[in-house]
């Protein structure tokens, strides 16, 4: 079985869509964390690259030419 994750083409973590601790949001971990967690094999996964909130706010302004997320919408 094939499965896809979205992972940050910057960092390399992968999205993990099950909240941590119930607060309703999503974490980014290692895609070796991510492995041991449901019990996964690397070779049965297949990434989408994305980028992960963190690597976002980070590099927005090389990214998008903005500081701001509002400034990223602006038209």
């Amino acid at each position: 079985m094939v499965t896809f994750i979205a992972a940050c083409c910057l960092c390399r973590k992968v999205r993990d869509d099950l909240p941590k601790g119930g607060d309703g949001e999503e974490s980014w971990v290692t895609l070796r964390t991510y492995c041991a967690k449901y019990h996964l094999d690397e070779r049965d996964l297949r990434l989408s690259h994305t980028y992960c909130p963190d690597c976002l706010n980070l590099h927005r302004e090389l990214l998008f030419g903005t500081t701001t997320k509002s400034d990223a919408l602006s038209p």
